[in-house]
């Protein structure tokens, strides 16, 4: 419920009302030099991103955790009980923020033993502060902000259990209070009771749902059990309640990444470093963000140098000033960093043109001019595509399309006759299987390149899909000549395709695009033996088997590093079979596109059961035998096996058979 008072104070000036100087002198400090040190360490340890990002090794999770050994904040407002002078609860409250917080002003010798309560604290003087506590219970033995503000001390000295009783008895005094629940939830969370802490947090935004911090700790209590999704979902509350919080949404970034949506995280950790540069500029984050062609490292601007009054007057400008001072400089979500003065940028975009010809004339309307990112990764406002390709008079319509890396394809059969789909085109394998006549099946395209789409029952059917690689593409006009009016300036490799282009004719084409903003010429004039009405493929020679066999090796010696103790190397060995075997030899996206994208992914999960279990997550790990996981990796493997098996017969298939 959403306040509204008049004589509310907003929340970020907290500070005004505080009861000692412990978070600012003492916590605060500390927070964040343990927080950078351990988050930068564990990341970057763990997580530094290379050119081709691969499922599950490139980030764990540890962005913001919390060390039980001290009582950190993040500026919670709601928190406020460590950082009040006097607990007079009817304006603390921010607009449209937070409820307005129940209960009266609170005697002066409740007050007075507060306060002394709170400096013990500061000079680490625990016993003492708690009979200091104590007496202010027995003068005010019905105020819930006194047992909160004592569970709060006791929650900086780990003394959870008893934390935990006086957060229950403010809870029971005052059950509507978000402010209580919130507290006791962090104290919970810092416990690492995260089921407990999750339920308070629930309570919290429930009771405040325009609370940010509740939702913000919410979504790291969801990461603590590593549920990510529910995670992401809080800290996307987060960002819109609060754009201006800088952790909010480099965490999001981390979760996103999890989930391996580095697309999308990628903006979020560039909002995160735009709100606070020196915080969030981590090496390992411009890492990840140049791997996605996001990020172009320059020297700091001179000027820099002459700007240090804002960082000196930092500490005399109260929050809110601060946060408005930082909102000033944040640039919307999701752009570009402004390229820095002396940078060998000259603009963020470049203009591309040229010419294309085959054997000295036009290519032809189905050719295709593209930018490949030299990261492979994508391209702002990239989007992907959803077509159909109809059978219809025993040929595919269109004959020849187009797509980006990441599209669905829907094939529908507009014929009376039988159509059974297939492609032994390199890493895009797929057999569809008979469809009747008024049947579709869809196909997600995820490995860029030219797809020559067949029929088993009408030989005389041939059609093309090209994959478009991550980047920038466009066609020819008649004239052959193209034109890419605003590219992102980045390193790229140009190619020309065409349906008649032999592969050889495509690879002696390549050329390095390195842009910097100046205007660029690009001319293709390509030679071939091939005639305008051939049509080549790159077959696929993957031996499935093999695959597989190498998947086997690999788990099997993942398992005996285990029992010799080798943590590290065992773990790497099953990640191997997973995204080198698994998914990079093409089994996982040919099982996806022959049977379902469900068939595949149930695969792939049984082998990361096995990761799991080897690393040490999940209840299963604590009892787990060299015997057991054997049993697992042969009955993984072994449908492995069956299912190769049945591809094998679905990519090759018996005319007759289909009839």
């Amino acid at each position: 419920m959403k306040n509204k008072n008049p004589k509310q104070k907003d929340t970020t000036d907290i500070n005004d009302v505080t009861l000692s100087n412990v978070a600012k002198k003492i916590i605060k400090p500390i927070f964040w030099t343990v927080l950078v040190v351990a988050g930068l360490w564990s990341l970057m340890h763990f997580s530094t991103p290379e050119t081709k990002l691969e499922p599950y090794t490139k980030f764990q999770k540890t962005s913001a955790s919390f060390d039980n050994n001290l009582d950190v904040e993040v500026k919670p407002k709601l928190e406020r009980f460590t950082e009040t002078k006097q607990p007079n609860f009817t304006n603390i409250s921010s607009q449209n923020s937070e409820p307005t917080p129940t209960g009266n002003q609170l005697p002066r010798k409740t007050l007075e033993h507060i306060q002394k309560g709170m400096q013990l604290i500061e000079e680490g003087k625990f016993n003492s502060a708690d009979l200091e506590f104590e007496k202010a219970a027995q003068i005010s033995p019905n105020s819930s902000e006194v047992f909160a503000l004592w569970g709060t001390a006791l929650r900086v000295q780990e003394k959870y259990k008893g934390a935990n009783r006086h957060f229950s008895k403010a809870l029971e005094l005052s059950p509507n209070d978000a402010e209580i629940a919130f507290n006791w939830g962090v104290s919970r969370f810092r416990e690492k009771a995260t089921d407990e802490a999750i339920n308070l947090f629930l309570k919290t935004v429930k009771l405040s749902p325009s609370y940010h911090m509740g939702w913000y700790y919410l979504g790291k209590a969801y990461g603590q059990k590593n549920n990510y999704d529910e995670e992401i979902k809080s800290l996307l509350k987060v960002t819109t309640l609060k754009p201006d919080f800088g952790w909010g949404h480099f965490d999001l970034a981390i979760a996103l990444s999890l989930k391996k949506k580095f697309e999308e995280a990628a903006p979020h950790f560039e909002r995160a470093i735009a709100i606070d540069k020196k915080q969030f500029e981590k090496p390992f984050v411009v890492q990840f963000l140049t791997a996605l062609g996001r990020h172009n490292p320059t020297p700091p601007k001179k000027e820099e140098k002459k700007k240090p009054e804002p960082v000196a007057k930092e500490a005399k400008i109260d929050t809110t000033q601060k946060n408005k001072l930082k909102a000033d400089e944040v640039k919307s979500e999701g752009s570009d960093h402004k390229m820095d003065e002396g940078s060998k940028m000259k603009k963020a975009t470049t203009h591309v043109k040229g010419t294309m010809l085959i054997n000295g004339k036009p290519p032809g309307s189905n050719a295709i001019i593209f930018l490949e990112t030299k990261t492979k990764m994508k391209v702002p406002h990239q989007k992907t595509l959803n077509i159909t390709i109809d059978q219809s008079d025993l040929q595919f319509s269109p004959k020849h399309t187009i797509v980006p890396v990441g599209s669905t394809v829907n094939f529908s059969n507009q014929d009376v006759e039988v159509h059974n789909i297939y492609s032994k085109s390199l890493n895009n394998q797929f057999n569809l299987g008979a469809m009747s006549s008024g049947m579709a099946k869809t196909i997600s395209l995820l490995q860029p390149g030219p797809i020559v789409l067949r029929c088993n029952l009408h030989k005389d059917m041939v059609g093309t899909i090209f994959v478009i690689p991550n980047g920038y593409y466009t066609q020819p006009d008649e004239q052959g000549k193209y034109e890419f009016d605003a590219v992102k300036s980045a390193g790229y490799i140009m190619q020309a395709w065409a349906p008649h282009l032999a592969p050889g004719d495509v690879e002696a084409n390549l050329k390095p695009a390195d842009l910097n903003g100046e205007d660029k010429a690009f001319d293709f004039d390509i030679k071939t033996a091939s005639l305008p009405e051939e049509i080549h493929d790159m077959v696929d020679s993957v031996d499935y088997n093999a695959v597989v066999d190498n998947i086997n090796n690999e788990l099997e010696q993942a398992i005996q590093d285990w029992e010799g103790g080798k943590k590290y190397i065992s773990r790497k060995r099953v990640l191997m079979a997973i995204t080198k075997y698994y998914d990079g030899g093409g089994l996982k996206g040919a099982l996806a596109k022959s049977f379902s994208e469900k068939r595949s992914q149930d695969l792939e999960d049984k082998l990361d059961a096995i990761r799991k279990i080897i690393s040490g997550i999940g209840s299963e790990a604590k009892s787990a035998t060299g015997d057991a996981l054997r049993k697992r990796a042969a009955f993984v493997v072994s449908q492995l096996r069956v299912n190769v098996k049945e591809l094998k017969a679905r990519l090759n298939p018996d005319p007759r058979d289909l009839k």
